[in-house]
């Protein structure tokens, strides 16, 4: 576990009840480390420099069943052993999961050396719900003030997984209270927006490049919806699916709003940044 406790949430209320989104502080290194990542059970294809720092400034990271191997794996492709001494700090605080896909001997070695273990069998629930469920008590009972939860899961592969990770971000107020959560793949990050006005701060490469970008209403049909800053923009526009929805969007400036009366999906392309993140990286290590 990570001994930080900074009260700074990427999400904030302002007086005038916009919410302010900045996600893009936690590729940065100087950001402040007040997030938890939980890796699924699915591949993990990012940059290692980028990948180990995302761990390592987090407060709490967790395992989701298969996630752990995915994990262990990860890091032996990079050459470290986190069985060993010297990386102890890319072992899991927390372990979850029905444990049916992964291996007992794994999980009572990390059990014994750090990890905290908890079984969740329910199949009523995902893997992914029941994790979320079990970082809000492993942060309350540690006095963890958490803003954000940061969801290694890719938007490929097989798509009863994809639509089951977007049911789970629909509910997460409930099962996470006010903590953000937003799933984040190697190309894209994705969260729920929920009723009100929302301010989006885009990196200037995303704009530059012309990134991608969506909003999508799953569930009930979003029956007002505003937007500034896209380049294709919305204005008190019903959507649904059978109807229109926004897709292949990119931005007209670095400042987006949505103005919504209904929870609403949003959806962007990150590759540029990674790219440019990563490259930097690199230059420093030559």
């Amino acid at each position: 576990m990570r001994n930080v406790t900074s009260h700074r949430a990427m999400q904030q209320k302002s007086e005038s009840n916009e919410t302010a989104w900045s996600p893009f502080d936690i590729f940065q290194c100087g950001t402040c480390c007040e997030y938890a990542v939980i890796v699924l059970n699915q591949p993990i294809y990012w940059k290692h420099d980028l990948m180990l720092r995302f761990w390592q400034k987090a407060q709490i990271t967790v395992t989701v069943d298969g996630g752990t191997h995915r994990w262990l794996k990860y890091l032996e492709e990079h050459g470290i052993d986190m069985l060993n001494d010297e990386y102890r700090q890319y072992i899991p605080d927390l372990i979850t999961g029905d444990m049916d896909s992964c291996s007992p001997t794994v999980i009572e070695k990390l059990g014994n050396i750090g990890s905290t273990v908890v079984e969740t069998p329910n199949q009523n629930h995902t893997d992914f719900t029941k994790a979320l469920l079990q970082v809000a008590h492993y942060a309350k009972m540690r006095n963890i003030n958490l803003g954000e939860i940061y969801v290694l899961a890719e938007t490929s592969g097989r798509f009863d997984h994809i639509i089951g990770n977007i049911n789970t971000l629909y509910k997460s107020d409930k099962l996470v209270g006010n903590i953000q959560v937003i799933q984040i793949a190697s190309n894209s990050l994705t969260w729920l927006l929920k009723p009100g006005l929302h301010n989006i701060c885009i990196p200037e490469i995303l704009v530059k490049r012309q990134s991608w970008c969506g909003l999508l209403p799953f569930g009930c049909p979003v029956n007002c919806i505003s937007t500034t800053g896209l380049k294709w923009n919305l204005n008190n526009t019903t959507m649904q699916f059978g109807g229109l929805v926004s897709t292949s969007n990119t931005y007209a400036n670095s400042e987006v709003t949505v103005n919504t009366d209904t929870s609403v999906i949003w959806t962007m392309g990150i590759e540029p940044l990674t790219e440019a993140i990563n490259n930097e990286a690199t230059l420093l290590h030559q």
